[in-house]
């Protein structure tokens, strides 16, 4: 069967290579000339098998003035949005208890389990020249006041004979294992995660094209932008996509949606409704020459919302720090102070002085769904048509369980997690059409 796979970033690709290997022949089509132009081009990093807890928690109710109304908030959103964004935000609002976020939380472990396996199974595959800049480095999350740490010791019972194997820390053991936190700020703990890993996802999503192209069955299209649809009696016949000013036919049996946070906007002209919406967060690299003292650990500051993980050797040493999660659509403009804010933060937390002339900034807009579950299935309207989209801030770390569940549905095997998984939620028709 030959499959269309709509998205160039790591879950685009991680569906293509998954499809690959059940025997299908893959068209990967992308609007972008490259891999990972989107999310995946400079995302935090971190592989956090062990933290996937949902941003919809009981607790975020409580905090909507400050995360609204504060100058240093690391949430931000835009007057005038959109209908769908508003019912959005209502839905999440409406998950933020806590029966929904044990249901969710469960579910993403499982999930991350399965992508850890395919993962590690992929990378121990790859050639030696190959140089994704993986390392287990683990994950230290820190907590500043008890509060924060008594729910972390929570989240951790939950966690328990589930996912990877957590210490709660006080804050000696936690300057113990990252020796370049400093004194300046409050610290009462964290939680210290040993198994979890680091990697630069554009660099898998490069070595994942590199690989397909190699296997003379999997055609990518770049610089194709989704124009339309033919359908027929329910059934997708062939992707209309306009490139360099025309419009071109490409037909194929099944379709996959992987766009991130354009699938919504992909699927609309299919009359499918995904709950999906852009969330942007904003991330630097610090190159090691530039400070003094880098982090040997992955860290996430969950007072600033934070996460800083070390990357690369040598010359090309350097940190990745990335924050914010921003409701403002489409927009990809990088405020100074943004920038600014993150740098405050490496040295807050670390220390270390860069200037803005030292760093590279970027923006991407994450694909989340309100409740934190990914939208993973085929679509009621059109049966040959598929998502693989909503994985939120957890892209990378959920890319490779995400596709095999996708490989399942196109071949109507059991899914690996079960059928009652919980991801097939929101691929409904739209309404009136």
């Amino acid at each position: 069967m030959k499959v269309a796979v709509i998205g160039g970033g790591i879950v685009g690709w991680t569906s293509a290579r998954a499809l690959r290997a059940a025997g299908h022949d893959v068209v990967l089509v992308d609007r972008a000339g490259a891999p990972a132009a989107g999310a995946s081009g400079q995302n935090g990093a971190q592989l956090s098998y062990g933290f996937v807890a949902p941003l919809a928690s009981a607790a975020i109710p409580a905090q909507i003035p400050k995360l609204l109304f504060s100058a240093d908030s690391p949430f931000r959103m835009r007057p005038g949005l959109s209908l769908d964004t508003w019912r959005w935000c209502l839905q999440f609002l409406a998950a933020c208890t806590h029966q929904q976020s044990e249901r969710t939380t469960r579910a993403l472990l499982a999930l991350a389990h399965e992508s850890h396996t395919h993962f590690t199974q992929w990378r121990n595959g790859l050639d030696a020249g190959v140089d994704i800049e993986h390392a287990q480095r683990g994950k230290l999350v820190l907590h500043r006041d008890q509060a924060s740490l008594d729910a972390a010791g929570r989240q951790v019972a939950l966690q328990a004979g589930v996912g990877p194997a957590q210490e709660l820390v006080d804050a000696a053991r936690c300057r113990a294992l990252e020796p370049a936190l400093t004194d300046g700020k409050p610290l009462v703990g964290g939680v210290w995660t040993p198994s979890e890993e680091v990697a630069d996802c554009a660099k898998v999503c490069a070595a994942l094209a590199d690989e397909l192209a190699r296997d003379g069955r999997t055609e990518v299209r770049w610089s194709h932008q989704v124009a339309g649809w033919d359908t027929a009696g329910g059934q997708v016949r062939a992707l209309l996509a306009r490139h360099q000013g025309r419009l071109e036919r490409i037909d194929a049996d099944a379709f996959v949606i992987a766009a991130g946070a354009q699938t919504p906007t992909v699927t609309k002209g299919l009359g499918v409704h995904v709950p999906v919406q852009p969330l942007k967060g904003y991330s630097i690299d610090v190159p090691a020459d530039a400070v003094r003292g880098m982090p040997q650990v992955s860290v996430t500051d969950t007072s600033v919302k934070t996460v800083f993980a070390p990357l690369g050797d040598g010359p090309a040493r350097r940190l990745r720090v990335a924050g914010f999660a921003e409701l403002v659509g489409n927009d990809l403009h990088i405020p100074p102070d943004r920038i600014a804010r993150l740098l405050g933060t490496v040295e807050d937390v670390f220390g270390l002085r860069a200037q803005p002339k030292d760093v590279r900034p970027w923006a991407g807009l994450r694909p989340a769904t309100p409740t934190g579950l990914p939208c993973i299935g085929r679509t009621r309207r059109h049966p040959n048509v598929y998502v693989n989209s909503g994985q939120g801030a957890l892209g990378f770390t959920l890319a490779f369980g995400s596709a095999e569940l996708l490989a399942a549905e196109v071949a109507g095997r059991p899914r690996a997690l079960g059928r009652e998984d919980g991801f097939r939620a929101g691929l409904a028709p739209l309404a009136g059409v």
